[in-house]
C-alpha cells in the first residue's frame, strides 16, 4: 500500500493491471466519463490532487508510459493551453460539471426523473434565464477569482458551494456578492485584476462564462434548479444524492449532446483508449 501512495508508485501502477488506466481528478468524475467508453476495456482512477498530476505528467514525458490523464480545464482555458503528451486530455471547460450544463439534456432527464409522460419544459428556461442573469451579476466576482488564482499565495474570493451566494430560490444574493467582491477587491493585485479582465473579455468573445465557473458552484445551482423543478412537477419531495444527480445527469448528456465539446471529448478519449489498447495486447 506504501508503494502506492508515493509519487513514484503511483506512476508505476499501471504495470499491475491488465487493462488501460485513465487517471481522473477524482472518484465523482467516473461518473461522468464511464458513459463514454461503451466497451473499451479500461479502468478509471482518481489521482487526487496537482502535486500527484505532476508527477503521472512528468512521468509520461520521460517514459511515454501507456496509461491517460484527464486534466479539468479550471482557469487554464483562458489562455491557449499546451499540449503537455498525447495521452493527456486537457478539458475545454472548468471542469466535468461544466459539461453538464446544457438545457435541452437535462431537461430531457428532468423529465424522467419527475416522472413526467409529456413533453414540456421543466429546467430548460429557468437554466437560460440563470444563464443570461448570472452572467451579469458574477462578472465581476469571476474575474476577482481568476486574478486572486493567479497570486502566490491565493486569496479566497468565491466560495467552495453555491449557497452562500443564493438567497432561499436560484436568486443571487446581492448583498452577500456585494460584500464578497468589496473584500476581494481589498486583497487582488491590480496587475492581476487588469489581465485577467482582459483574458476573461477575450474568452467570452467566442465562449460561455458558463464554461469558466468553478464546477462546484455551478453544479450546486443546477442541482436547484433540477430539484425544484422535479418536486414541483412530482407534486412530492424527493431524495437526491449528488452522485446520483451527477449519473443522471451524466447519462442525459452522453444521450443526447452530439456535438462540440462533447463529440470532441468522447472522440479523444476513445482514440487514446483504443491505441494504448494496443500496446497491453502487444
Amino acid at each position: 500500500m506504501s508503494f502506492t501512495r508515493t509519487k513514484g508508485g503511483l506512476t508505476e501502477k499501471w504495470r499491475f493491471h491488465k487493462v488501460p488506466t485513465v487517471w481522473i481528478e477524482g472518484p465523482t468524475d467516473i461518473l461522468f466519463y464511464d458513459p463514454i467508453i461503451d466497451g473499451i476495456p479500461c479502468r478509471f482512477e482518481p489521482f487526487y490532487g496537482k502535486e500527484n498530476a505532476r508527477a503521472l505528467l512528468s512521468a509520461l514525458k520521460e517514459y511515454n508510459y501507456p496509461y491517460i490523464v484527464i486534466l479539468d480545464g479550471d482557469y487554464l482555458i483562458l489562455k491557449r493551453i499546451r499540449k503537455h503528451h498525447r495521452h493527456v486530455i486537457t478539458l475545454p471547460r472548468y471542469s466535468f460539471e461544466n459539461l453538464l450544463w446544457e438545457p435541452d439534456a437535462i431537461n430531457r432527464a428532468c423529465l424522467r426523473y419527475a416522472r413526467c409522460g409529456e413533453e414540456k419544459d421543466l429546467v430548460k428556461s429557468p437554466m437560460i434565464s440563470a444563464t443570461n442573469t448570472l452572467v451579469n451579476e458574477l462578472f465581476d466576482a469571476i474575474i476577482l477569482d481568476v486574478a486572486a488564482q493567479r497570486m502566490d499565495p491565493a486569496p479566497d474570493v468565491l466560495p467552495k458551494k453555491i449557497e452562500p451566494l443564493l438567497n432561499n430560490n436560484i436568486t443571487i444574493n446581492k448583498d452577500q456578492l456585494k460584500k464578497i467582491v468589496t473584500e476581494a477587491q481589498n486583497k487582488v493585485d491590480s496587475n492581476h485584476l487588469k489581465t485577467a479582465t482582459d483574458d476573461v473579455n477575450k474568452f467570452l468573445e467566442k465562449r460561455s462564462i458558463f464554461h469558466l465557473i468553478s464546477g462546484h458552484l455551478l453544479f450546486g445551482l443546477l442541482r436547484r434548479i433540477f430539484v425544484h423543478a422535479a418536486d414541483k412537477e412530482r407534486g412530492s419531495k424527493s431524495i437526491a444524492a449528488d452522485d446520483a444527480l451527477i449519473q443522471i445527469f451524466s447519462d442525459a448528456i452522453w444521450r443526447y449532446c452530439k456535438n462540440g465539446d462533447h463529440s470532441n471529448l468522447r472522440r479523444s478519449l476513445r482514440s487514446k483508449l483504443k491505441n494504448i489498447s494496443k500496446e497491453f495486447l502487444s
